[in-house]
């Protein structure tokens, strides 16, 4: 069961990935929170069993806070003069709506590499109305492994 530290964790990760646009190991988030590596490490690994947060595979190495991922996608979100990835279409979409800004997406189609490009702009989506996006697997299905989805 997750409880406020973790929660204060997990809020940390997030400063972290949005302003340097990396999440912190769990060497930073020990040392920022004066605690020691294996009580950051049980942690993550709390948030990751919770589904707050993915790990990379038998890591304690944050991959995914979504919408953001630690890790070059498709899906390329930027944001003024920053650049976020983001894990799927959908969190593409989450970027601009957590940080409340206006965004320019750029998102490679899986089958034939196009490029189709989007943007936010206040608040609302703007597109070619040829864009669609397509969810190969139901929303039922995503968490049996989302960070294959």
């Amino acid at each position: 069961m997750l409880g406020q530290f973790d929660w204060d964790i997990r809020h940390y990760i997030y400063q972290c990935f949005v302003g340097a646009g990396l999440p912190p190991d769990a060497h930073h988030i020990a040392q920022r929170f004066g605690i020691t590596v294996a009580t950051a490490r049980e942690s993550l690994r709390r948030l990751h069993d919770a589904h707050a947060l993915f790990l990379k595979p038998g890591t304690d190495e944050v991959l995914m806070a979504s919408p953001l991922s630690a890790k070059e996608t498709d899906y390329r979100v930027a944001v003024g003069d920053r650049a976020f990835y983001a894990n799927c279409a959908w969190d593409s979409l989450g970027i601009p709506a957590m940080l409340h800004e206006d965004a320019s997406i750029s998102a490679r189609r899986p089958l034939d590499g196009e490029v189709i490009s989007i943007r936010v702009q206040d608040g609302e989506l703007v597109y070619d109305e040829t864009a669609c996006v397509h969810f190969a697997i139901p929303f039922r299905h995503w968490y049996d492994d989302l960070i294959d989805t």
